[in-house]
């Protein structure tokens, strides 16, 4: 891959413009207007759908795990209190801001939801909603509702979201109707896990009470990087290096600028957009579709292998 500057070097070359001495700290018009273009095809050459979710090397996978309580048993609370006293220490200490669970076989039927941890001394929770009702010897679990998303986060892979403790795929995204029927209606929980995206975070429905990996597969938002391979949103010096290729560069900004100083750039856009479609067609991959009854590669089973007589006996 070529550094930014000389990147942006080639297109003055192709088009006839003095080069710059430098570009990302210069004053200069044209070394700014070029870095600024250049920074447009990055934002937008990295969204490009494409085949199979756009660029193969923006994605990645992600897991984590989810923090819960798990089930404490011999709890106790009383109606018209915000304290729960717990009997049995769990091996997770519940943590503040985290959620009171009524799922896996927490019974705190007597809170309304959201009811959060604000405070824990020993064996006293204090949470932020008074029981509604009283209950002695029960269980009950605590768990966090939102977690952060990577910080290259760009968008998710569709249908890549999976609980690998219980092997089911992820319900969601959720949206704001489908979110707030499981939060403010009378709906059951039930046992698959939901989520939805807001304020940057991702919420998991039910609230947790067991520790499963989550995992899915996101987009990055990397598509250069610094000369140490620091993946970047954007360019900070002369010398970062794409990870998109670096022709789609030089051809996207010369297109740019050409059209930005008024001038014909209808063959320089049609060459940067056919090389784009060309590129992404390869290096995607593809399955093959065969017409016919053969297909290419190892068959380890196929009618060669079927008896003339007696088969099933």
């Amino acid at each position: 891959m070529q550094p930014l500057a000389t990147i942006l070097n080639t297109v003055c070359d192709e088009i006839g413009l003095p080069r710059p001495a430098q570009y990302i700290s210069s004053v200069d018009p044209t070394a700014r207007q070029l870095v600024a273009l250049a920074q447009r095809e990055g934002n937008e050459l990295s969204m490009r759908p494409g085949a199979w979710e756009g660029w193969p090397i923006l994605r990645k996978e992600y897991t984590f795990q989810i923090q819960s309580t798990g089930l404490i048993t011999n709890c106790s609370y009383t109606s018209g209190s915000n304290i729960i006293t717990i009997g049995t220490p769990p091996t997770q200490a519940p943590q503040v801001g985290w959620v009171l669970s009524i799922s896996g076989g927490s019974n705190a039927t007597g809170f309304p939801y959201p009811t959060t941890v604000t405070n824990v001394a020993g064996s006293t929770i204090t949470v932020s909603s008074s029981a509604t009702a009283s209950n002695t010897n029960v269980s009950l679990a605590f768990g966090k509702e939102s977690y952060s998303l990577p910080s290259d986060f760009q968008h998710f892979i569709n249908q890549s979201q999976w609980d690998r403790g219980y092997r089911w795929q992820l319900q969601g995204s959720m949206s704001a109707q489908e979110w707030q029927v499981l939060k403010s209606g009378l709906s059951p929980t039930g046992p698959r896990r939901r989520f939805r995206i807001m304020g940057g975070l991702l919420y998991v429905d039910p609230i947790p009470y067991d520790s499963n990996t989550l995992v899915y597969e996101y987009y990055s938002n990397g598509w250069c990087s610094s000369s140490g391979g620091t993946p970047q949103s954007s360019w900070l010096a002369d010398t970062d290096l794409p990870i998109l290729p670096d022709d789609l560069f030089i051809l996207g900004v010369k297109w740019r600028i050409l059209a930005a100083k008024g001038m014909d750039y209808d063959q320089e856009y049609k060459t940067y957009e056919d090389m784009v479609q060309s590129i992404m067609g390869r290096i995607a991959g593809a399955r093959i579709l065969p017409l016919n009854n053969t297909s290419s590669g190892i068959n380890l089973i196929s009618n060669a292998q079927i008896p003339d007589t007696g088969f099933g006996a």
